[in-house]
């Protein structure tokens, strides 16, 4: 079983666990996004670390630095709305004594588009990513040990017209501590134009 079948595997093995978790084994994915969105908008961190393009935000042993930022021309509609598409290629390191926790399950990443948040897109984030950078492409599921630095994309959605765009990344979100937060901010024009993906997205 090759490297991306076993990682898409452990996603789907996840996904099916947070829709148990909530209650909404037989609900839709926009169901369940309206509740983490709803989550996600009514709880402030009490502290909030600005960072910018290439600069590292750092606090309590955890760094980040965002790499790049790409801005998609593919948009698709969700049964709601037009939505488009943001890649982050961000690097962590994690100099503290614990795993760090760092994928979709934890809920680490919320995107905020003109004011309105969106959860991190993780049921769609591995096939996304893997499309428009390749099979080889690096993205954050498994924890982040002591001493590890990661470089990995993340993936977000948000509406197709947006003009603001902030991503925002809970470092301590993989125990349940969501006081901390780094904050991404970039403005549409100043977002890189994606390259032309290695995968159609339309593909079949």
């Amino acid at each position: 079983m090759n490297r991306t079948l076993i990682r898409w595997c452990s996603w789907m093995l996840g996904a099916a666990l947070v829709l148990t978790a909530v209650g909404c084994g037989n609900q839709s994915q926009g169901t369940v996004r309206e509740a983490q969105q709803t989550e996600a908008a009514t709880e402030k961190p009490a502290d909030l670390y600005h960072g910018s393009m290439g600069e590292e935000v750092t606090q309590s042993g955890v760094h980040a630095t965002l790499d790049h930022a790409y801005l998609s021309s593919y948009t698709f509609n969700d049964g709601t709305q037009d939505l488009g598409v943001i890649f982050y290629q961000i690097t962590i390191t994690n100099d503290t004594e614990e795993d760090l926790s760092v994928n979709f399950m934890s809920n680490s990443f919320f995107m905020v588009a003109d004011g309105e948040a969106f959860p991190y897109s993780g049921l769609r984030s591995a096939r996304m990513i893997t499309r428009q950078f390749g099979e080889d492409a690096e993205y954050f599921i498994d924890d982040i040990a002591p001493g590890e630095t990661r470089q990995g994309y993340v993936y977000m959605e948000l509406p197709a017209d947006f003009e603001m765009s902030q991503l925002i990344y809970y470092p301590a979100a993989g125990i349940g501590d969501r006081s901390v937060a780094y904050s991404f901010e970039i403005a549409r024009e100043d977002l890189e134009p994606a390259p032309d993906p290695v995968t159609p997205f339309d593909a079949e």
